[in-house]
């Protein structure tokens, strides 16, 4: 099964001993679904009083594994890691438990909305993004096929 997800930045609820990561969340079909997940992720978020801000939180994709070899190779080439490898939240800003931020994952810019909460010195962040608007679609492998939304969990440390 092919995997597809930006990341990027590619960026889902992960376990607590991971101190930054990236989680994708991919539903299949007709039926399944898996993770993509990497702890290869740069930055941080500022807290400053209720309000929280990012710039510049960057992924690694082709660290981005999925579980299943042939599905992270499928991954690599939808994502097209050689020529993009990085995911980047450019910016990111939020407030009461919401957030709104512009990311770039194989060269195009979108904005983004979502949610998050601080928890200690940790932010998690959860949003979803449409594979489409990132140029990546009709991914299929022998009848089953992504779906155009997945959601993303990224943790990051706040300072």
């Amino acid at each position: 099964m092919k995997f597809v997800a930006a990341l990027i930045v590619t960026m889902g609820v992960s376990t607590a001993a991971m101190a930054q990561s990236v989680v994708m969340d991919v539903v299949l079909n007709p039926m399944g679904d898996f993770k993509g997940k990497t702890s290869d992720v740069k930055g941080q978020a500022v807290v400053n009083g209720d309000e929280v801000s990012a710039e510049n939180i960057v992924v690694n994709l082709k660290s981005l594994k999925t579980g299943v070899e042939l599905r992270d190779k499928h991954t690599q080439k939808h994502l097209e890691t050689e020529k993009f490898p990085e995911a980047v939240l450019l910016s990111a800003k939020g407030k009461g438990g919401k957030g709104t931020g512009k990311i770039k994952i194989r060269g195009v810019e979108k904005d983004i909305s979502g949610v998050y909460k601080v928890e200690g010195k940790t932010l998690k962040a959860k949003f979803k993004l449409k594979l489409s608007d990132f140029g990546i679609e009709d991914i299929n492998y022998m009848g089953v096929g992504v779906e155009d939304e997945v959601t993303l969990a990224v943790t990051v440390p706040v300072k």
